[in-house]
């Protein structure tokens, strides 16, 4: 298990010094100006649009509708042509770094960050933190994919310690009825300030508390902060029930051109400052997320479709009293939860295509019970069995202890609205 920490927390001391410590230091206390002086958060938005060479409201208190004529930028045409919309390096954009993402589409993309935009990106995650209560160096859980020890641990520690961090790491990977128990027992040994989770693996915890009646113990918890997955209703009664604390809720994208944050009264805000935002109404009570960039001057993005929807707000301002604009819900991202027959509950499965955006146009998980899947997989030229191979070797680091094979097809099969389900589970599947 030490291996296991020892590897964490050097990648927290590695981050702490890279981005971490300057985006608190120096765009933290900027960021905290704008909440509520509506002139400060008009002229930081300006700014970082002259900056970036960007066109964008600068009355960061309200949304606007996409106007009509607006040329808006298509994912499809970000995965096809990268490269097209990288920047010359220069000043603000000299350092940067290359990721890769499929997200819950299963489409990989290859993104392009500066440093400058890491490090805002972390400055916008602490304020959310100081929303919830949290300062720096105080204790913080962690259920959220990371592989954090083997894959069947001789001790049952489905967790390890991030030292420089302050965390204490948990799998979202073993999660079962067996299993969180210890899980329960551990956070409340450790008594974290925060949780950061999956809202399915903290789901599933609060599930199996509130089945055994009971309350989580943790005297210091101040609050849960979920990411990443579609956050449903039910889902957040029941850890606030279970744990007897506020949830808080974090949307963003790789693409860095939006970002949503609730606030201890429960409320949504889409964060002006971060990004350019603007509404693509769908005729139905809901509306698409359009974004520009205001931080990444390595990889500017234009009125681009997020693929995102939300419901619009009625335009009442928020008693937490900040000048963000709020939304009443977050659709979409609503990923399946496959329970395999030894208890374990598995979700986020998007990691497994990460990284092969050159080699897979498309990918989708399939679940045909008993323990057996099938990554189901539309090729890009020059895709080979080593890649075959890369991708169930990624799987299982994820979810060991089961078979999986890869199936390439032609095309992945369309629901009505023209999208697939990343995760497919078999009707006949227990």
């Amino acid at each position: 298990m030490w291996s296991y920490s020892l590897r964490l927390s050097l990648r927290s001391l590695g981050r702490e010094l890279a981005r971490n410590l300057w985006g608190r230091l120096f765009v933290y206390p900027r960021l905290a100006a704008n909440e509520h002086d509506a002139q400060a958060l008009a002229r930081y938005i300006a700014a970082r649009a002259r900056r970036l060479g960007m066109r964008v409201d600068a009355d960061g208190t309200r949304l606007a509708a996409v106007a009509p004529g607006t040329p808006l930028l298509a994912k499809a045409q970000l995965r096809q042509q990268p490269d097209r919309f990288v920047r010359p390096r220069g000043p603000g954009s000299l350092l940067r770094a290359t990721i890769r993402t499929s997200g819950t589409s299963g489409s990989p993309l290859t993104l392009v960050q500066s440093l400058g935009n890491i490090i805002r990106e972390e400055a916008f995650v602490y304020r959310q933190l100081r929303w919830i209560g949290f300062r720096h160096g105080q204790r913080r859980a962690w259920i959220r994919g990371d592989i954090v020890c083997s894959d069947f641990p001789h001790d049952g520690r489905y967790w390890c310690r991030d030292w420089i961090g302050n965390a204490l790491m948990m799998s979202s990977y073993h999660l079962s009825s067996d299993t969180i128990g210890r899980y329960i027992d551990a956070l409340e040994r450790f008594d974290p300030v925060l949780v950061q989770a999956y809202p399915s693996s903290i789901g599933a915890l609060a599930a199996w508390l509130n089945a055994a009646g009971r309350r989580y113990c943790g005297p210091s918890l101040k609050g849960i902060m979920t990411s990443s997955e579609t956050l449903e209703p039910a889902v957040r009664a029941a850890v606030e029930q279970a744990f007897g604390t506020r949830v808080y809720d974090w949307y963003g994208q790789a693409e860095r051109v939006a970002a949503i944050g609730s606030c201890e009264h429960g409320r949504y805000h889409v964060l002006t400052d971060y990004s350019g935002v603007a509404l693509l109404e769908r005729g139905d009570g809901t509306a698409e997320l359009v974004g520009t960039t205001l931080n990444n001057a390595a990889m500017p993005l234009q009125h681009y479709r997020t693929g995102d929807t939300v419901v619009p707000g009625s335009g009442e301002p928020c008693p937490c009293g900040r000048l963000f604009p709020t939304i009443e819900a977050i659709i979409g991202r609503q990923e399946k939860v496959v329970t395999l027959p030894d208890g374990r509950m598995i979700a986020r499965l998007d990691r497994v295509f990460q990284g092969h955006d050159r080699r897979v146009v498309e990918g989708q998980v399939r679940y045909l019970g008993a323990g057996r899947f099938v990554l189901r997989v539309v090729p890009a030229a020059g895709f080979s069995r080593a890649d075959e191979a890369a991708l169930i070797h990624k799987f299982l680091l994820r979810v060991p202890g089961v078979r999986v094979a890869v199936e390439q097809v032609d095309a992945i099969p369309r629901g009505p609205n023209g999208k697939f389900e990343f995760v497919e589970v078999e009707e006949a599947a227990p």
